[in-house]
C-alpha cells in the first residue's frame, strides 16, 4: 500500500489578490478563449504557469516566474510540513453539490505495483510536456485526482469534522462558478492517526493519470542521477486530493456520442439478436426532451438513447439478456468491462453498425459531447447524424475495474467538476 506524507505547499499570499482571480482549471481542459480569460484575471493567475504559452522556452520562463513571485511575497512555502482539506461546492441543474478531498502527497508508485491503481489509458504527448515542466519547476503545480474506498469510513469523518469545527484558511470562487474552500491543518500524532486507515487502501485515479505518470518518471530520473532518496523526501511523492468513494459530491458525468454518419438501413436487423429496440417519439424542438431521454435511462443501466437511426426518430436499446455482454466483449476482455456504456455502444452498435476501427476513432470518426442537449441539437439540425446518450460510468465500476488491471478508454469518465489549480503546490525538494 502507498505511504501518505504531509508536506510542505507552497500557497499563494495576500499579496497575490483574490483567490477568484488566481484558480484556474487542470491544464489538458483550457480552451484558448479560457486561457486569454484566464491570464487577464491576474498576472498571477495559475494559468501563467499550468498552461504557459510558447515553445520549448516556456518551461525555464515557468520556473523563472515561480522563483520571481516566491522573492516578491506572492507565494510562500509552508514553515512545517501541513495536511490540506479541500473543499469544492458546486451546482448542477439547480442542484447544489459538496466535494471533500484530503491533499497529501501519495508515494509515487509504478503501476505494476499496485497500490495507485488507474482506470484509463495516457497518450505519451502530455507526459512529455508535464515531464518537461516539472524537470524545470520541480515543483507540482496541481493535484491528482484520486479515490480511496475508506471501509473504515474514517478519512470522510476527518474531512467533515475539519470544516465543521474552523473556518478555512482561504476561500474563493473560479471562472466556472464552482466555490473552492482549503483548510491547512497542522500534520501532529492526532491528525495522523486519525488518517492510519488509508495506509491499508489502494487509491484509484480518477483523473490525472498523465500527471502521476510524470510524478513517477521524475522521482525515477532523479534518483538515477542522485541515487537513493529518503523515505520522506518529497519528490518521492505525487500530489493528491483523495476523495472518499462514498462522498455525495463524487460526481461522474456521461460523455454522449456523435457519429458524423447515416446508419446503414438495415440497422435493426445489425442489432436486434443483441438489444430489444423501443421507438420512443420523433425528435422535437425543446432542449428538455434531452434531459427526459436521459430520466428514461436511470431505471436501465445499460440502455443507450439512439437519435436519427431511423431519421427524425428515437430509439432506447437495452441489452436483450446477460449474455450479451460476453458475448461481445473483445478478446482479452471481460463482461463487467464490455457492460460499461462507452464499451457496450462501441462493441454492440458501433462496431456492427459502422466497423468503426481503432484508427478512425484516433482520427475523429466519433465526436464526443458532455451534455445530452448539445447532441439533441446538432442531431436534430444534420440528418446525417446519428447521435447516442449514455448513462454515466458509476464509481463503483471505475473501482472494480481497476481491481480487475481493466483499463477504460479514454473519454469513457468525465469526473465533474475539475479540481482547481492554484490553492496549493508542492515543491519537490526538501
Amino acid at each position: 500500500m502507498p505511504q501518505i506524507l504531509p508536506f510542505r505547499g507552497l500557497r499563494y499570499t495576500e499579496r497575490a489578490g483574490a483567490l477568484d482571480t488566481l484558480l484556474a482549471p487542470p491544464y489538458d481542459v483550457i480552451s484558448p478563449e479560457q486561457q486569454r480569460e484566464l491570464a487577464q484575471r491576474s498576472p498571477y493567475n495559475a494559468v501563467h504557469l499550468e498552461l504557459a504559452e510558447g515553445g520549448d522556452e516556456k518551461y525555464d520562463r515557468v520556473a523563472g516566474l515561480l522563483r520571481e513571485w516566491e522573492a516578491n511575497g506572492i507565494l510562500r512555502r509552508d514553515d512545517e510540513p501541513r495536511l490540506y482539506v479541500y473543499e469544492q461546492a458546486f451546482d448542477i441543474h439547480s442542484q447544489e453539490f459538496r466535494r471533500r478531498a484530503l491533499i497529501v502527497g501519495v508515494e509515487a508508485q509504478p503501476w505494476e505495483e499496485g497500490a495507485v491503481k488507474p482506470h484509463e489509458y495516457t497518450l505519451s504527448g502530455p507526459k512529455e510536456d508535464r515531464l518537461r515542466l516539472l524537470e524545470a519547476t520541480r515543483v507540482q503545480l496541481s493535484p491528482v485526482f484520486m479515490i480511496a474506498r475508506d471501509r473504515s469510513g474514517q478519512l470522510r469523518e476527518f474531512l467533515d469534522s475539519t470544516i465543521q469545527s474552523r473556518p478555512p484558511a482561504v476561500e474563493g470562487t473560479s471562472m466556472e462558478g464552482d466555490r473552492h474552500r482549503l483548510w491547512v491543518l497542522e500534520a501532529g500524532r492526532y491528525e495522523l492517526r486519525q488518517l492510519a486507515p488509508l495506509l491499508s487502501e489502494s487509491f484509484y485515479i480518477a483523473d490525472g493519470h498523465h500527471r502521476y505518470e510524470t510524478a513517477v518518471n521524475y522521482r525515477n530520473r532523479l534518483i538515477e542521477r542522485e541515487g537513493a532518496l529518503p523515505p520522506d523526501h518529497p519528490a518521492r511523492y505525487a500530489m493528491a486530493a483523495i476523495v472518499p468513494a462514498t462522498d455525495p459530491g463524487l460526481v461522474v458525468r456521461p460523455i454522449h456520442r456523435v457519429v458524423p454518419r447515416q446508419a446503414p438501413e438495415d440497422w435493426v436487423q445489425r442489432i436486434h439478436d443483441n438489444f430489444t429496440i423501443e421507438e420512443v417519439k420523433p425528435i422535437g424542438p425543446d432542449d428538455a426532451e434531452a434531459e427526459a431521454l436521459l430520466s428514461r435511462l436511470v431505471d436501465l443501466p445499460s440502455g443507450i438513447v439512439a437519435l436519427n437511426l431511423e431519421p427524425g426518430m428515437v430509439h432506447i436499446l437495452n441489452p436483450r439478456d446477460e449474455s450479451v455482454f460476453d458475448r461481445i466483449a473483445p478478446g482479452g476482455h471481460s463482461g463487467n468491462w464490455v457492460r460499461v456504456g462507452p464499451n457496450l455502444l462501441r462493441y454492440g452498435v458501433l462496431t456492427p453498425l459502422w466497423g468503426i476501427t481503432d484508427e478512425e476513432l484516433r482520427q475523429g470518426a466519433v465526436e464526443y459531447e458532455h451534455e445530452a442537449a448539445v447532441v439533441y441539437r446538432r442531431v436534430l439540425s444534420a440528418p446525417g447524424m446519428t447521435g447516442f446518450l449514455l448513462n454515466p460510468v458509476t464509481v463503483h465500476q471505475v473501482i472494480d475495474l481497476a481491481d480487475a488491471g481493466e483499463r477504460l478508454p479514454q473519454k469513457s469518465t468525465f469526473f465533474h467538476p475539475k479540481l482547481g489549480t492554484g490553492l496549493v503546490m508542492h515543491p519537490l525538494f526538501p
